[in-house]
């Protein structure tokens, strides 16, 4: 009988620690949300989702907005093997770790980059991946010229699945870092364990800093002079709290949503309302724009009024719940433009922000 390695954390004296527990490898571990980042990459429709999960017994269901369902490891290298097979180009793990931004992990992501600094977001990802992706297990260590990222896959896979999996998880280094510092790193150095694939030339396109192959490990080395340079967004605290606020509503909508509304309001609140559009949410359910609308408009709903609810209600409870300033407010609901968010809270309220907050707190 099979079993894989599983790392769980907890909390001893409010210093994180972590556990070695063994699970069968059939044990459901992997989030389905990882899945769904591999049909949306492939560009996939509805009808060819089936296809993606071919041999691995899951439902299409798992691919849909909300779904909760975990993949074993066997599983999820399924996946993996159907999509480099239906994509037919070998640098599908590139094209994967790109996808792989900080907000793609969820809560984790949320915490890294509420993170002060480089290392800090780098510590929460070592601490918390496992809870999330307990396959992949990573280690720092802050030398005097480098931060030394070394990433372990433990599932059992082919050298290509294996390959896949080194590619996509060193992009999501790269992206953390990346995402702190507001910059591209360059002047990093990436070791693959892999040897040098035939189409090498195109990590360029993807990772900024040179790459070496058949290296004894899988390593992202930073300069250590970056490990503490601050996080870049400027307010990590207001960060934090609109993604709190995020995660709370997230847990209103219902973990099975079958309802197209439903669908639209969980993808809105995973990426933040302001910044996605109505053809973004609707490549997220792989359909086409058109289809979302009829949809929408046989449950007697639209995107527009999802969004704008959606929308007013977030500006209400960060005015009552926090301290930021109506401009912090509006920047974190994707207003380029306070005047547009002032406007848009009165046609919602009928008065200005500032009018309902000392209304509201008072």
């Amino acid at each position: 009988m099979l079993f894989i390695a599983n790392y769980l954390l907890f909390v001893d004296n409010g210093r994180p620690r972590h556990r070695l527990e063994l699970f069968l490898v059939d044990s459901y571990f992997i989030p389905s949300s990882y899945s769904r980042i591999v049909a949306r990459e492939l560009g996939l429709q509805e009808k060819e989702l089936p296809r993606l999960l071919r041999k691995t017994d899951l439902p299409v269901e798992i691919l849909m907005p909300g779904d909760e369902t975990r993949l074993t490891g066997r599983q999820q290298l399924q996946v993996l093997d159907n999509a480099q097979g239906m994509l037919a180009r070998p640098e599908l793990g590139l094209r994967l770790g790109r996808q792989l931004q900080p907000s793609a992990h969820g809560p984790l992501g949320y915490l890294a980059m509420s993170s002060p600094d480089v290392i800090s977001s780098l510590e929460a990802l070592r601490d918390f991946l496992p809870a999330r992706l307990p396959v992949v297990k990573l280690d720092l260590d802050l030398q005097v010229d480098w931060l030394c990222c070394s990433l372990e896959i433990k599932l059992e896979a082919n050298p290509e699945e294996q390959r896949i999996l080194q590619e996509s998880f060193a992009l999501v280094i790269q992206s953390f870092v990346e995402a702190i510092l507001g910059r591209q790193v360059t002047e990093a150095q990436i070791e693959m364990a892999h040897p040098r694939p035939a189409y090498h030339a195109v990590y360029a396109d993807y990772m900024h800093s040179p790459v070496d192959f058949a290296c004894s490990g899988n390593r992202y080395l930073l300069p250590a002079n970056l490990a503490r340079v601050s996080n870049v967004s400027g307010d990590p605290e207001s960060y934090a709290l609109a993604q709190n606020l995020c995660l709370k509503l997230l847990e209103q909508v219902p973990p099975t949503a079958v309802s197209t509304a439903d669908r639209v309001r969980h993808i809105l609140l995973m990426r933040t309302p302001g910044s996605v559009t109505e053809t973004d949410v609707a490549r997220a359910m792989y359909i086409s724009k058109r289809t979302l609308a009829r949809r929408l408009e046989q449950e007697g709903n639209s995107y527009r009024q999802i969004r704008e609810k959606l929308l007013a209600e977030m500006a209400a409870r960060h005015l009552q719940e926090s301290g930021m300033s109506v401009e912090a407010v509006a920047a974190l609901l994707g207003y380029n433009d306070a005047a547009a968010f002032h406007k848009a809270f009165r046609r919602w309220y009928g008065q200005s922000p500032g009018q309902f907050r000392r209304i509201t707190v008072a």
